[in-house]
């Protein structure tokens, strides 16, 4: 191949390149965005409700500076002990966005609807022994759900178990910031459901160690919707007892891609 083919192919590789480049930046900056907000919001919320010392915005901008990003909102409620921040980081394709609330549920702190792991009329039930949130939508879909001493989780729906343990994940964007959240590597329960003709699949997260096994759930065993198959912990990142909560169409438990609240009704 002559010279100028070589400089035209290497220029026409570059040119292509640059894009790829771009976008796969701006995607990982979108990641940090979420983490960083995630972190930001609980630390705001965690600082409302004295659990942490320092004023709640401040230390949500604190948070999010540690990862290079920068606090461009951060509104908190001391009546409902509630921080709702957004994050800004840089990136080549002008940066990314990403917006989190930590606290109670708005106009029903400490909810306690329906008994715990009663089926709805639709075959669903609520995940956790205590019908509230600790945490809205952050990361896709998720949700943090609140929980009792006990700790107890449940089915939502029923299902076969594809994973019971370790989930084989890193330390992610929010423990990066707020490396004292850090407990160790997430466990999670993995269910697979079909409804409707759909395949959907369920996830737990910050399961204690062991405690889905001493249930007997194990991968391919079978569910039922109510069902206890595990207790709520404090392994991955996390700041306090509860359970990461996922609906998605894809067998992961990270940036799920369906909304909770169309199969499990509101808190």
């Amino acid at each position: 191949m002559s010279a100028p083919s070589l400089l035209a192919c290497a220029a026409a590789a570059f040119c292509i390149g640059l894009p790829v480049i771009a976008a796969s930046a701006q995607l990982e900056a979108g990641h940090r965005a979420a983490g960083a907000a995630d972190a930001a919001a609980l630390a705001a919320a965690d600082a409302v409700s004295g659990w942490a010392e320092g004023e709640p915005c401040a230390l949500a901008a604190t948070v999010a500076a540690e990862v290079r990003g920068e606090l461009t909102l951060c509104e908190v409620s001391a009546p409902r002990a509630e921080a709702r921040v957004e994050v800004r980081i840089g990136a080549p394709l002008g940066g990314a966005v990403a917006r989190a609330r930590a606290g109670s549920v708005p106009g029903v702190p400490g909810a306690s609807g329906a008994p715990d792991g009663v089926v709805g009329a639709n075959g669903w039930a609520w995940p956790s022994d205590r019908r509230a949130l600790s945490q809205g939508f952050h990361d896709g879909f998720s949700i943090d759900l609140a929980v009792t001493p006990d700790g107890a989780l449940y089915a939502p729906y029923e299902g076969t178990v594809v994973r019971a343990g370790p989930d084989g994940g890193g330390v992610p964007a929010a423990c990066l910031a707020r490396p004292e959240w850090w407990r160790g590597t997430n466990h999670t329960v993995l269910i697979r459901h079909e409804f409707e003709g759909r395949v959907i699949y369920s996830s737990h997260n910050h399961v204690a160690p062991g405690s889905s096994q001493q249930l007997g759930v194990t991968p391919g065993a079978r569910v039922r919707a109510g069902q206890r198959v595990a207790s709520a912990g404090m392994s991955g990142c996390t700041s306090g007892p509860h359970t990461h909560f996922t609906l998605s169409t894809t067998p992961s438990n990270a940036y799920p891609d369906i909304d909770p609240f169309e199969y499990l009704g509101r808190p």
